[in-house]
């Protein structure tokens, strides 16, 4: 899989140029002609082609150039509509063709430069949230470090915000490596001797051997040992492509590290997963847990789960754990570790070390 130029942190061109719009339908490109020539935003010259619309952008223009499309066509549009924007002096030929990319792109990253802005000066935080063992929950086993946004300000940016306008902005591989980077670099500053838990989204890896060089190159300078890191699947209930993550998998256990599974559901896909990658660790997701202690079906789903990781020799690791009687029911069915807002909630220092 081959991996893009994504070493460096993409922007908005500043400089003076054109916006060229390709949208596929015939009745789309009529009504987005229509909204443009009414808002005096059409090149006068004419475009490179009938299909192809010409839209002059001024010097620092393209952000308000592509908030101005973004009210003019709805979502599906947008993605469907081919962009591409040449500066004053480039020509659109042929070529241009294949190097556009949906409007939805370009409008994503205007609406995320904030997030690229963070991404190039590295304004985050991590906050640790502990792992307990089960049967001693006073006692971290593990620290999963959770990524936080500092805004221009020094307020914290929750995750859920930064990683939607990742998504959107096509910032995903830069997002990803950097909370991977700041995990490390947080663990050496706080001293951290138990197992760290870093997340990583595998669609935002293309390749392995490439996307993975900077998570390397920051453990050797960390001088940890590979063992006290987990690497953990986030949104394993969605992967497309298993085999991608497997070889994701394997790369990291060629170098000496750990993985996890985040959000085992009941359902076969999840444990046809479990049973296929075979990680170190598998989280059981909290949509099972809770309440655990008056449910039955989830009561018969956990523990055949629980003797399926045992078999395959996975210590299992129950997530979003938020009161006694859950924990008392977790103890008993074998459950290796306990993690949630019962024993700890996230902080910038690790807890219970």
């Amino acid at each position: 899989m081959g991996c893009p130029g994504c070493e460096v942190v993409p922007s908005l061109a500043s400089q003076s140029g054109t916006l060229y719009l390709a949208p596929p339908l015939a009745h789309t490109r009529a009504r987005l002609r229509k909204a443009l020539d009414a808002a005096g935003l059409l090149a006068e010259e004419s475009s490179p082609a009938e299909s192809v619309l010409a839209v002059p952008v001024p010097a620092g223009g393209l952000a308000e150039r592509l908030g101005q499309l973004d009210h003019m066509l709805s979502g599906p549009e947008q993605q469907a509509c081919a962009s591409l924007f040449l500066a004053q002096g480039e020509a659109f030929d042929l070529g241009c063709l294949a190097r556009m990319e949906p409007l939805a792109v370009g409008i994503g990253r205007a609406q995320g430069e904030w997030l690229a802005e963070m991404i190039r000066h590295e304004r985050f935080a991590v906050h640790f949230h502990p792992i307990v063992h089960a049967q001693q929950t006073g006692v971290a086993f593990a620290q999963e470090a959770l990524l936080r946004g500092l805004d221009a300000g020094g307020e914290l940016v929750p995750p859920d915000r930064l990683f939607g306008a990742a998504r959107s902005a096509n910032l995903l591989f830069h997002l990803d490596r950097s909370a991977r980077v700041a995990a490390i670099r947080a663990g050496r500053q706080h001293g951290l001797t138990t197992p760290l838990f870093i997340n990583f989204n595998p669609t935002a890896i293309y390749d392995p051997s490439f996307c993975l060089r900077t998570t390397w190159d920051e453990i050797r300078q960390s001088g940890a040992s590979p063992d006290q890191f987990v690497f953990e699947v986030v949104e394993s209930d969605h992967v497309n492509d298993p085999d991608h993550l497997l070889a994701i998998l394997e790369r990291y256990r060629e170098n000496g590290f750990r993985v996890a599974l985040d959000d085992l559901g009941a359902g076969y896909a999840s444990l046809t997963l479990l049973q296929r990658m075979a990680p170190d660790f598998v989280k059981i997701d909290r949509g099972l847990i809770a309440h655990v202690d008056q449910d039955p079906a989830r009561q018969s789903i956990l523990e055949h789960v629980v003797a399926i990781a045992g078999d395959l020799g996975i210590e299992v690791i129950a997530e979003g754990v938020e009161r006694e009687a859950e924990t008392r029911w977790l103890q008993d069915v074998g459950v290796d570790y306990l993690q949630g807002f019962y024993f700890a909630q996230p902080a910038p220092t690790p807890l219970l070390g």
